[in-house]
């Protein structure tokens, strides 16, 4: 009875009676060693070909590049180049060493179905689904794209990575970013950075919380005191629209952490609707450096 092979690593299926005094070199030939291949074989694929596609080998019952686990592909690229792999069903890891010129694509792909563009110098992990090549990133596991991937903030919910894996992208879209952030090096924006101003509630004391931002306004209703305040973080700045409402003359007084050019306190300007502006510059915990510019306006 003739030998068959499995479909996908066509590893030998002996027939019943088949081999009677070398079934075990068949079976550790045919079978074992190319099981080892499938899981753990590293080969090395020269792409160097002027474009011309590249089949990888794939035999049944023995020993071929298209089995091997981890792929590298190595040489020189000028044009687009196609690697075709067998349409059956396998996960490789791709590791591209290749030295493109032109910007060429190396494509790997079925000979029927649709492939997957492997980037320059990159390793990454890939599928076919004995059809067609598919990237095995979040969207090719079908988890949507990264802003789709919301993983928990407790240590046992993050993936661990080095600060070396790191990696930021560029967002095509608004995205809102949580949560503080520090930067160690120099950051250059090209747009506008824009603090929308919080507005504090007004009262006899109005408390002021820099957490929540670093511009702020209030309108004045009455003789006020600014306390002192909370969450203030050395090096931030801001500054504080005073607003006095339809009625004026209101009063503003500053709590003790508020230090003044020469130790004097500002008057707050007193027509009606006229706006101050307080520019502060936080030195510590408890100074908070400002200066009071007046009169802005004479409208809200």
């Amino acid at each position: 009875m003739s030998s068959t092979f499995t479909n996908n690593l066509r590893l030998e299926k002996q027939g019943n009676g088949d081999n009677p005094n070398t079934w075990g070199l068949v079976l550790n030939t045919a079978v074992i060693d190319l099981v080892d291949s499938a899981i753990t074989a590293y080969t090395t694929v020269s792409v160097d070909t002027n474009g011309t596609a590249i089949t990888l080998t794939n035999s049944n019952g023995g020993a071929d590049q298209a089995r091997s686990a981890m792929i590298e592909f190595e040489g020189s690229i000028g044009n687009n180049t196609n690697v075709v792999i067998p349409s059956s069903s396998k996960i490789y890891i791709i590791k591209d060493k290749s030295v493109r010129s032109n910007t060429p694509t190396l494509k790997i792909k079925t000979a029927g179905g649709t492939g997957l563009d492997v980037a320059a110098s990159a390793s990454t992990l890939i599928y076919c689904d004995g059809v067609s090549v598919y990237s095995l990133n979040a969207n090719g596991l079908g988890l949507g794209t990264a802003s789709d991937l919301n993983f928990g903030t407790s240590i046992n919910e993050l993936i661990p990575v080095s600060l070396a894996d790191i990696r930021y992208v560029t967002a095509s879209t608004d995205s809102t970013i949580t949560g503080a952030k520090t930067f160690t090096s120099a950051t250059t924006y090209s747009k506008s950075v824009v603090g929308t101003p919080v507005t504090l509630t007004d009262a006899a004391s109005i408390a002021v919380d820099f957490s929540l931002g670093n511009n702020f306004i209030v309108t004045l209703a009455g003789n006020r005191t600014l306390e002192n305040p909370a969450s203030a973080s050395a090096g931030q700045t801001g500054h504080i629209y005073l607003v006095q409402d339809g009625t004026g003359s209101r009063t503003v007084a500053y709590g003790g952490s508020w230090s003044f050019q020469s130790g004097t306190i500002p008057t707050a300007s007193t027509s009606i609707n006229s706006v101050d502006v307080l520019v502060y510059n936080v030195r510590g915990v408890s100074a908070v450096d400002a200066v009071l510019l007046k009169a802005f306006s004479s409208s809200s």
